[in-house]
C-alpha cells in the first residue's frame, strides 16, 4: 500500500473546488425548481380558468364555486410564494461569491485544474 500525503496547499485547492462545484450544483438546483413551479403555477391557472368556465362562476365568493378551482387556486398561492422565497435564495447564492479573490488565485494556479 502507497500512503499519499496531501499537502495542507493541495487539500486546500481540492476543498475549493469542491465548494465551487456545490455552488453551481444548488443554482442549477434553484433554477430547476424555479422553472417547475412556474409550469405548475401556469398548469393550475389554466386548470381554475377551465373549471370556471365550466361551472359559469367566477366569484370565488360565491357560494356554489367549485371546490376544484378553490383548492387550486389555494396551491397555486402557495406555490407563488413557495417561488417567491426559491427566487431570493437564488439570488443571495448567486451574490455570494463561491470563492474570495485569494482562493481563486489559489486554484487558478493549482497544477492540473
Amino acid at each position: 500500500m502507497h500512503d499519499v500525503k496531501m499537502s495542507d496547499a493541495g487539500r486546500s485547492v481540492y476543498r475549493e473546488q469542491f465548494e465551487v462545484s456545490q455552488k453551481e450544483r444548488r443554482v442549477a438546483l434553484l433554477r430547476t425548481m424555479i422553472r417547475d413551479f412556474e409550469n405548475m403555477i401556469f398548469s393550475l391557472e389554466k386548470q381554475i380558468t377551465t373549471e370556471e368556465d365550466r361551472t359559469k362562476i367566477k366569484d370565488r365568493a360565491h357560494p356554489a364555486y367549485s371546490a376544484l378551482a378553490l383548492a387550486a387556486a389555494k396551491r397555486r398561492q402557495n406555490l407563488l410564494i413557495s417561488l417567491s422565497q426559491v427566487r431570493s435564495i437564488l439570488e443571495v447564492e448567486l451574490r455570494e461569491p463561491a470563492l474570495d479573490a485569494n482562493s481563486l488565485a489559489v486554484v487558478s494556479a493549482a497544477p492540473g485544474v
